[in-house]
């Protein structure tokens, strides 16, 4: 997994640390229903970068979920649902999708079942 952010080259800090974890992203709009799928490019504490079905105005209030890589084979991985808002939309240029940055303002973990 790469990361990148930390500190900046004249010592003061920047932005928050970002992991490169590629997992499937569930998200919708607050108050919406039905889910929508997206694939994580990269994440940190306080937001994520996701592809998505198709593309959402900045301030849109946002609720996301995704299950965390397993660490421990004997362990099944944790599901996070998180609230956040969309703060960029880049409109891809490839069949991609659009690439959504949102913060993520709070969130809640839950241990997945494992299958019987």
């Amino acid at each position: 997994m790469a990361e990148f952010g930390g500190r900046n080259p004249s010592g003061g800090l920047s932005r928050a640390r970002r992991y490169r974890i590629p997992m499937a992203l569930r998200y919708r709009l607050m108050g919406e229903i039905l889910w929508h799928d997206g694939r994580v490019e990269n994440i940190s504490r306080s937001g994520v970068l996701f592809r998505a079905e198709h593309a959402l105005t900045p301030n849109k209030a946002v609720e996301m979920s995704f299950v965390l890589p397993v660490q421990s084979s004997s362990e099944p991985g944790a599901e996070v649902t998180c609230h956040g808002h969309i703060v960029r939309t880049v409109l891809a240029k490839t069949t991609e999708g659009p690439a959504l940055a949102a913060t993520i303002s709070d969130y809640c973990f839950s241990r997945r079942r494992r299958d019987a």
